[in-house]
């Protein structure tokens, strides 16, 4: 499809509180479209009943009722066969709500469903989806309905509240994925459980040797698929995550530079400091100074 017939959707025309980037949207009769679209914003799809056609870039699949799937900003997609098509969509900016990903990032089911499965997406067929049953869509649609009432209220306290409801069905959806039976040699699950372990186990000296055994890869495989699915390679990776969480460390407590730098997996604090403002784009110390 030619780049010019790619639209694209702004943060500003989807969210009613601009400061609060959270909302859903339902379409009981989504019909046909054919202009594939991006936005600014993250999208997590659940298909309530219906069935249809998902493009993506260039692929395109089958998607039916208890279908549920990440659209990140950057992908252009578009459904261009729709039969009783019913779907809610729950938009949302993870920079601006900034959630607490705790232990659910040492779930391999959460790295698949809102990381590596929207990348592969582009490049493969539709292989590890997640398709909930009738029991666990019934459930899912709760929550999102309790989401949606928290949403509307607009009461003092409705942004924490809803973010915790929105935080439910990620974590609610995370172990569904986490249940789904694949085989173990597909670039999803390998990913997947290699972000988890690294998530788990950060402060800890990885070796590339250590990371190859955990993805079941060699060395060479790892770093191509690893690339491709994430954008960086696994080192890369593992450096920006230590950082992260470093990040959340200087914000939370008065612990000095070297401390805060061991407790993320540095042996050199000057190395972390290089390594954080090659990241943050300022040092520590000036990180810790700015506003919350």
């Amino acid at each position: 499809m030619p780049k010019s017939a790619v639209s694209h959707l702004k943060i500003a025309n989807h969210f009613p509180d601009p400061h609060f980037r959270l909302t859903t949207m339902r379409v009981p009769q989504h019909g046909a479209t054919h202009e594939q679209h991006t936005h600014d914003f993250e999208e997590l799809v659940v298909i309530l009943d219906g069935h249809g056609k998902h493009e993506v870039g260039r692929e395109v699949y089958d998607i039916s009722a208890g279908d549920v799937f990440v659209l990140l900003g950057d992908v252009s997609h578009c459904y261009p066969e729709a039969k009783n098509l019913s779907l809610i969509n729950i938009l949302y900016d993870p920079a601006n709500l900034r959630l607490p990903r705790a232990d659910l990032g040492a779930l391999p089911g959460y790295h698949a469903l809102f990381e590596v499965e929207p990348r592969l997406r582009q490049r493969q067929r539709f292989q590890n989806r997640l398709q909930l049953g009738m029991d666990e869509l019934g459930r899912l649609a709760k929550l999102i309905a309790e989401l949606e009432t928290e949403l509307r209220a607009n009461a003092p306290g409705s942004r924490f509240v809803a973010t915790a409801h929105f935080m439910q069905i990620v974590a609610f959806l995370a172990r569904a994925y986490s249940k789904i039976a694949v085989k173990k040699q597909r670039p999803v699950t390998q990913i997947s459980e290699l972000l988890g372990h690294m998530e788990q186990h950060f402060a800890e000296p990885l070796t590339i040797a250590d990371l190859v055994k955990i993805a079941h890869l060699s060395q060479t495989s790892l770093f191509r698929i690893f690339r491709q699915i994430m954008g960086r390679s696994p080192i890369d990776y593992l450096i920006r995550l230590r950082i992260d969480k470093a990040a959340q460390l200087l914000r939370r407590g008065p612990l000095r530079i070297k401390e805060v730098s061991e407790a993320v997996g540095f042996t050199d604090s000057n190395y972390f400091t290089r390594q954080f403002r090659n990241v943050m784009g300022v040092s520590p110390r000036e990180y810790r100074s700015q506003p919350r």
